[in-house]
């Protein structure tokens, strides 16, 4: 449930995890806002386990499912680190994918509150979803956040893949790089759209410094629907000769009902 926009600043006071050293250890849930305490183990600052209670981690945990390595959807059936056929006919320009799971549920209540009612102390949760889902790509030379236009940040105040990427940086010790890809031409609101109007409304959207040249990146994102934003920035960067470009994001859309079911 989303709270009224008035509300972001006073709950995201209450909602911040207590001072770890205090005499109780108590800290709040950042999803349900209930308190609990964490265990020793698990009192480590940004990590999913000590942001969370413990019912609201089986919600929020990482979806088990084999996906394919190109788009991150389920693969029902399939071996670990193949292709689906859509990736199969029409492979993307970047190299790998990995998400934390599927979009829906509590994983897609957290990501709307960050993304429409500015709740930013739920980026180091995200942060760390991303640092779980991460090891099956190769080790970049630097991290690239997809970019807002800047008229699109004026009006929102924030960019939320820029706070999960810093969120994920500061977890991992990778270089979060500014600069290195822009979206000077503006574009309509992605939601509603079907995937041809997704791909066209992108397309051309972004623009790549030189400076990427030679760099192996991964571009981050709050979630992946279509993929037609994701693959619109991995042409730019590949255009301005990066040298490779895998993608991470929190959500992966799921593509039927099949893959919300298992």
């Amino acid at each position: 449930m989303r709270l009224p926009a008035p509300l972001a600043a006073l709950t995201e006071f209450f909602a911040r995890p207590t001072d770890g050293g205090s005499i109780w250890r108590q800290r709040r849930c950042v999803h349900c806002l209930r308190p609990f305490h964490p265990a020793a183990e698990e009192d480590i600052s940004g990590h999913p386990a000590a942001l969370l209670c413990p019912e609201c981690r089986i919600p929020l945990a990482a979806s088990p499912h084999n996906r394919c390595r190109h788009c991150a959807v389920p693969l029902h059936g399939g071996t670990a680190h193949v292709l689906c056929g859509a990736c199969l006919q029409n492979p993307p320009s970047w190299s790998l994918a990995a998400c934390h799971g599927l979009y829906g549920g509590a994983l897609r209540d957290v990501l709307l509150r960050l993304k429409y009612d500015g709740h930013m102390y739920l980026a180091p949760l995200l942060g760390g979803f991303l640092l779980e889902a991460c090891s099956c790509l190769p080790r970049p030379d630097a991290v690239v956040a997809v970019p807002r236009h800047a008229r699109r940040l004026r009006q929102r105040g924030y960019d939320q893949a820029h706070e999960i990427a810093a969120a994920f940086c500061a977890h991992s010790g990778l270089h979060l790089a500014r600069g290195f890809l822009t979206r000077p031409v503006p574009v309509q609101t992605q939601a509603g759209l079907s995937a041809l109007q997704r791909q066209r409304n992108v397309g051309g959207s972004f623009a790549a410094a030189p400076k990427v040249r030679g760099l192996r990146l991964w571009i981050v994102d709050d979630t992946m629907t279509t993929g037609s934003t994701m693959e619109a920035a991995a042409r730019a960067l590949l255009a301005a000769g990066a040298a490779r470009v895998d993608a991470l994001f929190v959500a992966r859309t799921p593509r039927s009902a099949a893959d919300c079911a298992t």
